[in-house]
């Protein structure tokens, strides 16, 4: 089989910080291995290892490769500025860095991962069939520096029990932006005092914001030239959610990061396809997802992470062995199953492993399909400290600190700076 070029981002300089999302632990974890006679692999990863040891894709691939494998957990607010700082020390401590798509250029161009072609040559990797929004992003790094681990995306999550109760028909993936916000009005519960009991929809959260900007017509990141690219998109859903927030409809900023959605404290919230897993049946109403309703157009934001060898590692062949098994349908189904994030493969995605078992009340698998369809490596290929900015001067806006068109030239305005 010929193997292809998968995986290259356009060039741009110094992206460094963290981004992507997902949940991690200031702790080093080693999977159970019941032999190392294989050797050891170091793997860097943001989130922690599943607990149910049929679910860790880790220990899994330690009784298959006889290679033991050894996670360390970098918290996800410090992922990226780590493994910066390891690549630019040539710390050989990891074998594998699990590198998120605003680094993964920059540590190529500074050589401190390793081409993967010679390796995909000889490998079972279905390196054709990756989705579309993968083989996009290829554009020159003069090889094969990253394989995707998942295809991530966002959704929206509706509480069925409060649907019902007000007696509004479930979201589907046709719902359209108004019917969005027409429902969240209807949603939101008053006391007596005139403060929200339950709120509409929650706040949109570091990756929903873009997906609301998206949707509202601005391109966000500029692969040609690693730009942001908002405007009107952004001072209308920056807006809107103004609005939102003066009528109760969602919660004002703050530091309290209480998922108010889990607490039944909200009727939507716009997520990321991962908490499919976290929340599996441990919430207490029934809910589902569809996809985020369309505002001018349909738009998602892509999510992933790619598996990538230490240049400076010192066992580069037992790591690609690693990378080889977690790539594979074994170890994608796995991954599948524990997150609820499809395979990046379009052959393994295709047979659903990525349905959660545990989320018994979810129907609408079909969202998770369609969200991908309309997904894009949109923000997640900016440096962290251009995106986290501009959400920090979003939510001043909504604190009424300044206009959403002051938040969003603001923005753009560091952007310029920072990106050049």
């Amino acid at each position: 089989m010929k193997k292809e070029k998968i995986f290259a981002l356009v060039s741009f300089a110094a992206l460094t910080g963290s981004m992507f999302s997902g949940c991690g632990s200031s702790s080093n974890g080693k999977t159970n291995s019941s032999s190392n006679a294989g050797g050891k692999v170091t793997i860097a990863v943001w989130n922690e290892p599943n607990t149910n040891e049929e679910l860790n894709m880790y220990a899994q691939c330690e009784k298959k490769t006889g290679i033991d494998v050894e996670v360390t957990v970098i918290p996800e607010s410090d992922y990226s500025s780590k493994l910066n700082q390891m690549v630019s020390t040539g710390d050989d401590s990891i074998d594998i860095y699990v590198v998120w798509e605003n680094d993964i250029a920059n540590f190529a161009h500074e050589n401190g991962i390793v081409a993967l072609d010679d390796y995909l040559s000889k490998s079972s990797i279905k390196t054709n069939d990756f989705i579309d929004a993968v083989e996009k992003l290829s554009s020159g790094l003069g090889g094969t520096y990253g394989l995707p681990w998942c295809a991530a995306t966002e959704l929206l999550y509706y509480n069925q029990d409060m649907f019902d109760a007000a007696g509004i028909e479930y979201p589907d993936n046709n719902w359209s932006y108004s019917d969005f916000k027409a429902a969240a009005e209807k949603l939101t519960k008053k006391a007596s005092d005139g403060s929200t009991e339950i709120y509409g929809c929650t706040l949109p959260n570091t990756q929903t914001w873009w997906a609301g900007i998206g949707g509202a017509g601005d391109q966000v990141y500029d692969p040609s030239t690693g730009k942001l690219v908002i405007g009107d998109g952004a001072v209308s859903f920056v807006t809107d959610c103004l609005n939102m927030v003066k009528s109760g409809i969602m919660p004002a900023p703050s530091s309290d990061t209480a998922d108010l959605f889990a607490a039944g404290k909200a009727a939507m919230s716009w997520q990321g396809s991962w908490n499919i897993g976290t929340y599996g049946s441990k919430l207490s109403f029934n809910w589902d997802i569809a996809s985020i309703p369309t505002n001018k157009i349909k738009y998602n934001t892509l999510h992933t992470g790619f598996y990538t060898i230490n240049a400076k590692s010192k066992n580069k062949d037992n790591a690609f062995k690693v990378i080889e098994y977690l790539m594979g349908e074994e170890g994608q189904t796995i991954n599948s199953k524990a997150s609820g994030n499809p395979s990046a493969i379009k052959s393994i995605a295709d047979k659903g492993a990525w349905k959660v078992e545990s989320a018994t009340t979810v129907e609408n698998w079909d969202a998770i399909t369609d969200s991908l369809n309309a997904g894009v490596f949109g923000y997640t290929c900016l440096p962290s400290g251009v995106t986290n900015n501009a959400v920090s001067e979003f939510n001043s806006a909504l604190l009424g600190q300044k206009t959403p068109q002051q938040a969003v030239e603001n923005a753009l305005k560091y952007a310029n700076e920072t990106i050049g």
